[in-house]
């Protein structure tokens, strides 16, 4: 599996995406606005040097909400 595929799957796996998208712009000091035209949309463009950043996120963000 590519790490897009994961972080795909992952990502439907969070229940507060805005609050995520957000983190992760805090985090990678970027807007949320360009991230979610670009990283969390339907053209995934998720650059390969903040890709492992993502995936943790995700897996951070997905163990706290459970």
């Amino acid at each position: 599996m590519e790490k897009i595929d994961n972080i795909k799957q992952l990502y439907k796996m969070v229940f507060h995406k805005t609050k995520f998208i957000q983190l992760v712009a805090d985090d990678l000091g970027k807007s949320a606005k360009y991230l979610r035209g670009n990283y969390f949309s339907q053209f995934w463009n998720i650059p390969e040097q903040h890709q492992d950043r993502v995936i943790t996120l995700l897996q951070r963000t997905i163990k706290t909400q459970i």
